[in-house]
């Protein structure tokens, strides 16, 4: 089977807090190393520690070549928490968070290369993958193009999609 999300595609965009979350085992230690390194986090803002970038799809329906849709993700700093998001963009560029796991301390000690980060990041979106072509019943590309037009529609048979994430959508247990 054809795959949309492959490694090759999910560039990681990486910063200092990128930096400090490879040097860190678990929460505790993250938050002193970001105080060490004069780093101002205010709680109330997200702030990317690593964006892997944007993944294209359905560029074949659209007349104006700048219109498809898009799946995005990264490791996101958010209320002092180290977060999964998984976002996914319409083709006027209208974009809805559809996912968000909040790392365990032990889970941000296992991270210790942007490469563990990269496939951190791979694993969800392929898994997400998984999902939608589990859930439209369809080959890849169908099956993408049935999901581009719930996104357009904002009608997505989300839990059937996401209950292939094998990390569970857990900021409930956080509030």
């Amino acid at each position: 089977m054809d795959r949309l999300i492959t490694k090759e595609k999910v560039f990681v965009q990486t910063n200092q807090l990128a930096e400090i979350l490879i040097n860190s085992n678990g929460y505790g230690d993250f938050h002193d190393n970001i105080v060490k390194n004069n780093i101002v986090c205010e709680e109330s803002k997200n702030y990317e520690i690593a964006g892997a970038g944007f993944i294209d799809f359905n560029q074949h329906l659209y007349e104006d070549i700048n219109h498809m849709n898009s799946i995005s993700s990264g490791l996101y700093l958010d209320m002092t928490l180290v977060m999964f998001k998984i976002y996914i963009w319409g083709s006027k560029g209208e974009g809805f968070e559809i996912f968000r796991h909040v790392l365990r301390g032990e889970e941000i000690a296992n991270i210790k290369s942007i490469d563990d980060i990269k496939e951190y990041i791979f694993k969800g979106l392929s898994e997400l993958e998984d999902g939608v072509v589990a859930t439209y019943n369809k080959e890849m590309k169908e099956a993408f193009e049935e999901f581009g037009k719930g996104i357009e529609s904002r009608q997505l048979p989300l839990p059937n999609i996401l209950k292939h994430i094998s990390i569970e959508n857990n900021i409930n247990d956080f509030r």
